[in-house]
């Protein structure tokens, strides 16, 4: 009996140091972090976003941007095709337009380890310029102006995303991250473009001078997102 009784105790003992075991094993994952949009630094667009995590599997992303004007000069050039709608392409091309850019997007995680996740996020962004003399040729069709012009536009969108981290150790606290996302949205845009002493050039060459416009507008249209957020994280350990 007393034989069987130290059996036992010795399989306890030894499921007992097994489970002790299993939980100092630990992974590290990523806690909160900032990051920046590399492919808007192409347009000269510089945002910074920080993710705080408010639970294990939520947290809420903030982003602010600005625009930076680097047009030179006072010709317009626009990517083939754009000139065809004006009111309707992505202010984003005018590298004389300001532009800044506001978001809040919580995050749903789908397990602990935080690599993949579910994202609406809501943004506004306000483009405009002022009093800036520009020349613009469509260049496919339709009329040329060189104007004193100004333009206003507001952008408010919703995305809902799906993404994925890609996390590399960097130090003992820290963590560089790669989000990986692409997701669907819809967005509405209202704009105010005014032309001061504007001389029009139609197709034909006929030149006339309008003293002054107001073209203003609105449309809805539905848009695809693709990209990666880049930054440091600070590493957070948790247990198996």
């Amino acid at each position: 009996m007393k034989k069987i009784f130290l059996i036992l105790c010795l399989v306890a003992n030894l499921f007992s140091i097994s489970a002790q075991g299993q939980n100092v094993l630990k992974t590290d994952t990523i806690s909160n972090g900032f990051y920046i949009l590399p492919t808007q630094l192409v347009f000269v667009e510089v945002i910074l976003s920080f993710e705080h995590f408010i639970k294990d599997k939520y947290s809420l992303t903030y982003s602010l941007g600005y625009k930076i004007p680097v047009g030179k000069g006072t010709e317009l050039n626009l990517p083939f095709g754009m000139g065809l709608e004006y009111q309707h392409y992505d202010p984003m091309f005018n590298y004389f337009a300001h532009a800044v850019y506001l978001s809040f997007a919580p995050a749903y995680y789908f397990s602990s380890d935080r690599k993949f996740y579910l994202q609406p996020e809501l943004f506004y962004r306000y483009y405009w310029f002022n009093d800036q003399k520009l020349n613009y040729d469509p260049v496919e069709r339709g009329p040329k102006y060189n104007s004193i012009r100004s333009e206003k536009a507001n952008v408010f969108g919703i995305k809902l995303l799906a993404g994925y981290n890609a996390k590399v150790s960097i130090s003992k606290k820290l963590l560089f991250n790669a989000k990986f996302y692409s997701g669907l949205g819809f967005r509405y845009k209202n704009y105010s473009y005014t032309n001061v002493d504007n001389h029009v050039t139609d197709d034909y060459g006929n030149i006339s001078i309008i003293p002054y416009e107001k073209i203003t507008g609105s449309y809805f249209a539905p848009s695809f997102h693709l990209g990666v957020k880049i930054g440091i994280a600070r590493k957070l350990s948790k247990t198996k």
